[in-house]
């Protein structure tokens, strides 16, 4: 009888709806699987990019770097020297406040460019100083043409 006095629940009391599944709303466990499948990789490449631009603000780039290519191309540019290529390319000493480096760069017409430059902090920023040198072809000379 005491069974008779309870009315009976309804499907909508908050005791059904806790481990019923509403079919028209996505499961949370597949939203929180999406997000980590999705979010991980996101948040890897993002700190690789952030890295990799605070990494220029902490070490000075090394010789044979892509930095100090495109340094060295933007100064030969600069001076109208067109180099054949650029290498080999020499790190003379490296430390946390300096690296220096030496190229021998050869030019089209057979001499060659000595090149002696050095990254340096000034400041909080990485500067480079250079010098340059141009070689003679090696060889013999030619001779002068004979008047005949």
């Amino acid at each position: 009888m005491a069974d008779q006095d309870k009315p009976p629940q309804r499907p909508g009391t908050p005791r059904f709806m806790r481990w019923s599944r509403d079919p028209s709303r996505p499961q949370r466990g597949f939203n929180r699987h999406m997000a980590r499948l999705i979010g991980i990789p996101v948040l890897a490449v993002a700190g690789v990019v952030l890295y990799q631009g605070l990494r220029d603000r902490f070490f000075l780039p090394e010789c044979d770097s892509s930095r100090a290519m495109s340094t060295l191309t933007d100064v030969l540019k600069q001076l109208d020297i067109a180099p054949l290529r650029l290498a080999p390319i020499k790190a003379v000493s490296a430390s946390k406040t300096e690296v220096v480096c030496n190229a021998a760069l050869p030019l089209a017409n057979g001499e060659t460019v000595n090149v002696d430059y050095s990254f340096f902090w000034q400041g909080d920023k990485a500067n480079m100083k250079y010098s340059i040198s141009r070689k003679p072809p090696e060889g013999p000379a030619p001779s002068p043409p004979r008047a005949g």
